[in-house]
């Protein structure tokens, strides 16, 4: 991105172009492509959708509503020792693919740490230098990201003068992970994606933008009743008060492509100095609720099915 424009591609792709359930090595292979293919299109930066490394694919039968199923623990030892570390060939490809052709990166893989294995997205340099190092705030522990560990902390960074902060999928269904961003000085918000996508999903993603006076980006898994990829601009209002068109790029649910979506951060920001959202007039005071960890009904949930 440049202080001017900041253009984002997202891979919206499947058939040939689409991650391949399971397969870690031919996932790595099609991100380097996708990233070469961005790079030509005069991107600044590629945003994949949610765990490519997978293609946020069940191990076994019924693995999402069920994923400690007893009788598969082979199957599910093998799903997450397919996890990428950060010494893996799948992340130094990742990495050299955003150098050699000199564009920002938002990869997404399932992740292994020294203690964790994690739902990950990673904000990679125009020199292949990792900025952000994100894992999943709001993991799917009613499903099988009951797997995996939380993070417990959202990430910006600088991209070039423009300041960055990423969520992923169900993160966006709470409005603290887009807020928190917001508060920490993020300009943009990616959101790699990997879920059915309707109007009210899309339409979350709108708010988003609007009420914390920041671009957001979504690129998600196309299907029927998937796909969905969009961006919106935070700016709903031009100077003299008239409602604006906010959408700048949105597939339908089965399209194959690379989108551009650019955002003009000279507009954007002069926007933010002046509109009433975001940080402008909060009363945290009044918030104290927002940090009380006690769940009550109707909201008690078991922490994960079987």
């Amino acid at each position: 991105m440049t202080k001017e424009k900041g253009n984002v591609d997202a891979p919206h792709c499947s058939g040939t172009k689409k991650a391949i359930p399971n397969n870690r090595n031919r996932n790595a292979e099609l991100a380097v492509q996708h990233i070469h293919e961005a790079s030509c299109l005069g991107a600044d930066m590629v945003l994949f959708p949610e765990m490519w490394s997978n293609g946020y694919a069940a191990p076994f039968e019924g693995a999402f509503e069920y994923p400690t199923n007893p009788a598969f623990e082979n199957e599910r030892s093998a799903w997450l020792e397919d996890a990428v570390t950060m010494e893996s060939d799948y992340a130094a490809a990742i990495k050299n693919a955003a150098a050699q052709n000199r564009i920002g990166v938002c990869a997404t893989w399932l992740s292994k740490t020294e203690n964790a294995f994690q739902n990950t997205a990673v904000v990679i340099d125009r020199s292949g230098n990792i900025l952000l190092n994100y894992a999943k705030v709001h993991t799917c522990d009613f499903s099988l990201e009951a797997l995996l560990q939380h993070g417990d902390e959202f990430k910006v960074c600088d991209f070039e003068g423009i300041s960055l902060g990423v969520m992923i999928c169900y993160d966006r269904e709470f409005p603290e992970s887009a807020r928190v961003l917001m508060l920490k000085g993020a300009e943009i918000i990616l959101v790699p994606n990997a879920c059915a996508m309707n109007a009210h999903r899309i339409h979350q993603l709108n708010a988003r933008a609007f009420e914390n006076m920041v671009g957001v980006a979504m690129a998600n898994y196309p299907g029927k009743g998937w796909g969905c990829s969009c961006a919106f601009s935070p700016v709903v209002f031009d100077e003299n008060g008239n409602s604006l068109d906010n959408t700048l790029v949105k597939a339908n649910d089965v399209q194959e492509d690379i989108l551009t979506a650019e955002f003009d951060m000279d507009r954007i920001r002069t926007y933010r100095e002046l509109e009433t959202w975001g940080n402008a007039y909060r009363k945290p005071a009044a918030y104290a609720a927002l940090v009380d960890v006690e769940v009550k009904k109707p909201f008690i949930r078991n922490r994960q099915n079987g």
